[in-house]
């Protein structure tokens, strides 16, 4: 079984029927950390199972409204074309920023 099929409950990518919004993510912490700093969106950066960074909107949504939200900033060009509406089933925990 792929990890990403998988739910383990002490991650923190929220509860089954909240959506994050992910944007870009990184190998490392400086160059996410960086990315969450610099954006005049609210950004949020999760360290995922796979050792990579993801970074999102800081809020989570219902799957519609997360389809919708995304759309939206790629339409307006303020996120990158492969942003993608996600579980966050991977995101072990929040690392920044607050």
């Amino acid at each position: 079984m792929h990890e990403t099929q998988v739910s383990v409950r002490e991650y923190d990518g929220g509860a089954f029927e909240d959506r994050h919004v992910q944007v870009p993510s990184f190998d490392n912490y400086l160059d996410a950390e960086a990315f969450v700093r610099a954006s005049s969106l609210p950004l949020a950066a999760y360290l995922v199972s796979s050792g990579w960074f993801a970074i999102t909107l800081k809020d989570t949504y219902g799957v519609e409204t997360a389809v919708d939200i995304m759309k939206m900033l790629k339409a307006r060009g303020a996120v990158p074309d492969d942003a993608f509406v996600t579980y966050g089933n991977t995101y072990v925990r929040k690392v920044c920023c607050e």
